[in-house]
């Protein structure tokens, strides 16, 4: 393994820093609800992040790899403040720092989290605390047993138990007034904590009068405590109008919220478009009397399981149009296990592991700060332009644009408005002012005319789906510290220009031709002239130290890496594109791609060619590339040995001894050949499916489908009378159809292959949602024997579909209506495909099916 032993924290200039004058200033919360900043009262807008080393998983696992966690939450704080964010939250732990009986217990833990509230105190980041989590300490590991005062209490028992109520009041009285000797201030004096939150996610009982005491009850003892700052309080949880109205009723100043829009825990990375679920976060609060004058805040919220780079935008934008003043992501993976995302593995965010998804977290709270509140951008997809901000799915993109700030979460296309006032730039990739061939970030601040500071992270590469089930014994991420091409193009540098760094006290300076320069990870100052030592010293002192106490998990120097991008599918007639991520720390110099025919016995040989980052790729469209099933593999030399993937098998296929059964495979369809949609053998393990409930229970299973050698989908629902939504399962099928699919085609019916598995009929609705938001459906009658079904696209209406997956909180809405709008449906525009039962009667409570394949067809193939 590999230590670096040292700490750097740059305070790094940021691009929306909280104002000065702020960083003292209490909030208070006026009677229209808006918080506001007391001494000058102007709105509150705070961004930023969970994040949980003191506690719990995070803590064992640190603790596990010999780490010192407060060198641990330096390198993180540091990254949270490069970021731009000034907000963070927690719910603390509990259990892991109170007694049986409520009272605070100094140990480690506390220790910790002092810590990291005073270096978030000195770098601005205002808090808001959570004194009562109430979880166990284990997740994802098992639950320990903890001395903690909640560990013999159920969530509903800390609002109903009279014995749970009295060590809560204890607890909260010595939280609230616990002196933090790091910053010697209370966390109720703390100027940089300016709120509390007094337990994460409550489950309450029905009678509402039994939850606005118990909130008044924790009210009045932090009051008591001469606690004067606002307090929260979960409205979201588990929302009814009934609680809904105890919560308002209460003494509190503020409700908070979360947002997953995309479930949780899928254990999978997540295919498809999202934008449509967060064009808007829907309160229905028109009943809830008091809801309106209290202050609101988004304590978690998370795109789970999305690799891409383009929703937490958007997600900010319906946050700003719903009334939030402070939201923080859940949550910032520690750097030291980032590696591993073992610690909440259906989040990832980290700006070492995931740099573009960080960079579009960076322009969410630029957007935050900037989007005024309440005002509405529209529906989906016109709102993904809005004010200075830009989201995209295809370009898997987030991008702001202002006269002082461009950011970009990838490569991008998009114009600087205004780069003569330009003071800040971050990205991933290439854009008009920055060609980059790295993978990692990079930011640009601008210290004085022709004189910028540039900070360059090293490469990461996902070695595999990161939302899968994982350990520490799996590296899901690597970072690769590698020389890169780079080009700036500023309007106050030169094409010739200065580049500057520091190696303990050496200075090191090399001049750029024609803005081209070869860069590492580290920070450097860029100038149109040589700069003096005392604007380099102030400005680069401790640059050398750059990432340093960054821990990287076991290493084999040997160790080649590949990620396989190709697609399973593609079209003839046109150029086959194979693609693919290679990295090693050992130079790389040569890739070869193996191509064969299903019974060859030697394979045909073409070179890869180098792209940006890790892409290495080929194209051709010989004849060997014409329809049919092909099978590949991929040799990497490195020094004078060579691996074969996949497999990792030493050598080549040019070996004479060289063997491999498991090649990669992909199918070259014929021009009009059929479309598969869907496939219950091949994207079972990419389905969504809705929240079980009371009113809607349904069993999946997969059966041997109509001839015994395939599979089928079989679904039963059983609703009860109260039920309003009907069960359905989506598919993403966008990248399958654009692979083997042009804009131009000639398919025209859907043939659906299935029946009922009830002893009569049963009806199914299929809906096609395109990518610009609308739904397409038609409904279809599954009799008890299997057939095939053929519908012809132009009879498809357009109609509602379902949110899949469904969101917390529950309230959201479960069903999109689509624009009336009537356009014409092309199969190339298809994002995703549903299949709804919704024929519920009093009569049929319970409904299902058997479907073994949905498939795009011409006239030309249609079924006998």
């Amino acid at each position: 393994m590999k230590y670096f032993f040292s700490i750097f924290i740059l305070i790094a200039m940021f691009s929306f820093p909280q104002n000065n004058e702020l960083q003292m200033q209490n909030v208070f919360v006026d009677s229209s609800g808006m918080m506001r900043w007391e001494n000058s009262n102007e709105e509150v807008k705070l961004f930023g992040v969970n994040y949980t080393t003191p506690f719990a998983y995070s803590y064992r696992a640190q603790k596990k790899l010999g780490l010192n966690l407060k060198q641990a939450i330096d390198l993180d704080v540091a990254q949270m403040v490069r970021l731009g964010f000034d907000a963070f939250r927690v719910h603390v732990w509990d259990k892991e720092i109170t007694d049986s009986i409520g009272n605070i217990v100094a140990n480690e833990h506390l220790d910790l989290l002092d810590y990291l509230l005073w270096k978030l105190q000195s770098n601005g980041i205002k808090s808001i605390l959570t004194p009562i989590a109430w979880w166990g300490n284990g997740w994802p590991e098992p639950d320990g047993i903890t001395k903690g005062f909640a560990q013999p209490y159920s969530k509903l028992q800390l609002i109903t138990d009279e014995n749970a109520r009295t060590a809560q009041r204890k607890y909260l009285k010595q939280f609230v007034t616990h002196l933090n000797p790091y910053t010697k201030d209370t966390y109720g004096d703390d100027p940089s904590i300016i709120a509390m939150e007094i337990i994460n996610e409550p489950f309450h009982p029905n009678d509402g009068k039994i939850v606005t005491d118990y909130i008044n009850e924790m009210v009045d003892v932090l009051r008591g405590a001469e606690y004067t700052k606002p307090i929260f309080y979960n409205i979201s949880q588990n929302w009814n109008d009934v609680q809904a109205k105890a919560v308002c009723d209460a003494k509190v100043q503020g409700v908070s919220f979360q947002w997953y829009p995309t479930d949780l825990v899928h254990n999978k990375m997540l295919k498809g478009n999202f934008l449509s679920n967060v064009s808007h976060f829907k309160i229905p609060a028109e009943n809830i009397s008091g809801y309106y004058n209290k202050a609101k805040m988004v304590y978690e919220f998370e795109a789970a399981d999305i690799g891409d780079s383009y929703l937490y935008p958007a997600m900010v934008r319906s946050f700003r149009e719903a009334g939030m003043q402070f939201a923080t992501m859940f949550s910032y993976e520690p750097s030291q296990i980032a590696w591993s995302n073992t610690e909440y593995p259906t989040h990832f965010l980290n700006l070492l592991y995931t740099p573009s998804k960080a960079i579009s977290l960076m322009i969410a709270g630029y957007a935050f700060h900037e989007l005024p509140l309440k005002k509405s951008f529209g529906e989906y997809p016109e709102n993904n332009q809005f004010e200075n901000f830009r989201v995209s799915y295809d370009d898997d993109l987030s991008v702001a644009n202002s006269d002082s700030c461009f950011y970009y979460s990838n490569s991008t296309t998009d114009i600087p408005r205004n780069v003569k006032s330009l003071k800040h730039i971050a990205g991933c990739g290439n854009s008009a002012l920055v060609q980059y061939d790295g993978t990692g970030a990079y930011f640009l601040d601008k210290l004085d005319d022709g004189i910028w500071k540039l900070e360059v992270y090293p490469d990461a590469l996902w070695l595999c789906d990161p939302f899968e089930p994982t350990s520490m014994q799996r590296e899901i991420a690597r970072l690769y510290w590698s020389e890169r091409n780079m080009s700036v193009k500023l309007a106050d540098l030169t094409n010739k220009f200065f580049v500057t760094s520091l190696k303990g006290k050496k200075q090191i300076i090399f001049e750029v031709e024609n803005s081209e320069f070869k860069i590492k990870p580290g920070i450097y100052l860029l100038s149109t002239s040589q700069v003096n030592k005392k604007t380099i010293h102030r400005n680069l002192s401790g640059s050398e130290k750059f990432l340093t106490g960054l821990y990287v998990p076991n290493e084999n120097s040997d160790q080649v890496d590949i990620v396989n991008l190709s697609n399973e599918k593609q079209l003839g007639g046109k150029p086959v594109r194979f693609k693919f991520q290679i990295a090693a720390e050992k130079e790389i110099s040569g890739a070869e791609l193996y191509v064969k025919r299903f019974g060859w016995r030697n394979f045909v040989k073409y070179s890869l060619t180098k792209g940006e980052g890790f892409t290495y790729s080929f194209q051709d469209s010989s004849k060997i590339f014409s329809e049919g099933e092909l099978q590949y593999c991929v040799s990497i030399k490195t020094e004078n040995k060579y691996v074969t993937f996949p497999g990792g098998i030493n050598g080549s296929p040019n070996d004479w001894d060289f063997r491999t059964d498991i090649p990669w495979k992909v199918l070259i369809n014929k021009p009009g050949e059929n479309i598969n949609l869907f496939s219950a053998s091949h994207d079972r393990k990419d389905l969504l499916f809705p929240h079980y409930s009371k009113t809607m229970q349904y069993d999946v299973t997969y059966k041997s489908g109509s001839d015994g050698n395939t599979a089928s989908l079989a679904v039963k629902v059983r609703y009860s009378d109260e039920n309003k939504i009907p069960f359905g399962v989506q598919l993403a099928v966008d990248e399958k159809v654009k692979s083997v699919c042009d804009e131009q085609n000639d398919f025209s019916y859907i043939v659906i292959r299935g029946r009922s598995n009830q002893n009569i009929t049963s009806s199914v609705k299929l809906n096609l949602l395109t990518d610009d938001g609308r739904s397409f459906t038609s409904n279809v009658e599954l009799q008890t024997q299997w057939q095939e079904i053929v519908v012809p696209l132009p009879t498809f209406k357009v109609g509602s579909s379902l949110v899949l997956p469904n969101s917390y909180p529950l309230f959201l809405p479960d069903v999109r209506e689509s624009s009336s709008e009537r356009k014409e449906l092309n199969p190339f525009n298809l994002s995703a495909i549903q299949i709804v039962c919704d024929s519920k009667t009093k009569e049929k409570l319970e409904t299902g099916f058997e479907i073994e394949s949905i498939y795009l067809t011409t006239q030309n193939q249609m079924p006998e």
